[in-house]
């Protein structure tokens, strides 16, 4: 079995065809992995989302998901495989209550209505809404709104799960709720790929790989301790590093040490 989710060769859009929004970039990401894509608006990297979830139709270039090329011929057997979670979640709901919203995917698959309850239930509680199951999306906090769509995508079981500035409009519980969500389904399913589209460079943290967008391309892409030490080209597209960082070195600077964990569990009481 290929252990590549997704494999992009020489990809390039433009909106105006006078600038290239995406240019020539090529990219693999393996199957299970969770890859965070960061850059400022105008980077490129939303519409990058949008090609490879086939939201928009290269200008050059190939994109294959699981060795299958995304076409035409393709799009509908490949979109069964991805689920996108965007920046609005307002955008997103379709049903009057948070049941419906969750199940409308599902009887467009055709999921018999006998199974239909146990998996939305299933899906709520794994995101903390089974208490909000009968309420009306609109009374719902953006955090909640968000864990409704999640909700939705992981219904329906994808192998892929791109997150298109999917914390942007939250305030900062919100994003750390929707952090630890992430991590959750991943750790339920190793196998799920994720990708993440940002702007905030501490929703990196965790990930297995870091690709940073700036102007259409691809400038650094690695490890996230790789990429955190090219500290100043982040800066000079005006991306800091995450907070854990900036402690850890000022606390070498004053020859101290910490523990990456006990850095993290105080990024997160700070973040509450």
């Amino acid at each position: 079995m290929n252990n590549l989710a997704l494999v992009v060769k020489n990809l390039t859009y433009s909106y105006d065809k006078e600038k290239d929004v995406v240019n020539d970039v090529s990219l693999t990401i393996k199957r299970g992995s969770y890859v965070s894509i960061i850059g400022h608006n105008g980077s490129g990297k939303s519409t990058f989302a949008k090609l490879i979830a086939g939201l928009l139709e290269p200008q050059a270039g190939e994109i294959y998901i699981f060795d299958l090329l995304l076409n035409d011929k393709n799009l509908a057997t490949i979109r069964r495989d991805l689920g996108i979670v965007f920046q609005n979640p307002d955008n997103q709901f379709i049903g009057s209550s948070v049941r419906d919203d969750i199940a409308f995917g599902l009887e467009n698959r055709q999921v018999p209505s006998d199974q239909m309850d146990g998996i939305i239930e299933h899906f709520a509680r794994e995101v903390n809404m089974s208490a909000f199951l009968d309420k009306e999306p609109t009374n719902l906090s953006g955090g909640q709104k968000q864990r409704v769509a999640i909700a939705g995508v992981l219904a329906l079981n994808p192998k892929i799960v791109i997150l298109d500035e999917a914390t942007a409009m939250l305030d900062p519980r919100g994003k750390r709720e929707i952090g630890e969500i992430v991590k959750r389904m991943k750790l339920d399913n190793p196998d799920l790929t994720v990708i993440s589209i940002t702007h905030d460079i501490e929703e990196t943290l965790g990930s297995d790989e870091i690709v940073v967008f700036n102007a259409g391309k691809i400038i650094l892409q690695g490890a996230p301790s790789q990429v955190y030490k090219n500290a100043e080209v982040l800066h000079a597209i005006s991306l800091d590093l995450p907070f854990i960082y900036r402690l850890k070195e000022a606390l070498e600077k004053e020859g101290l040490t910490a523990k990456s964990h006990d850095l993290e569990s105080l990024a997160g009481e700070l973040w509450q």
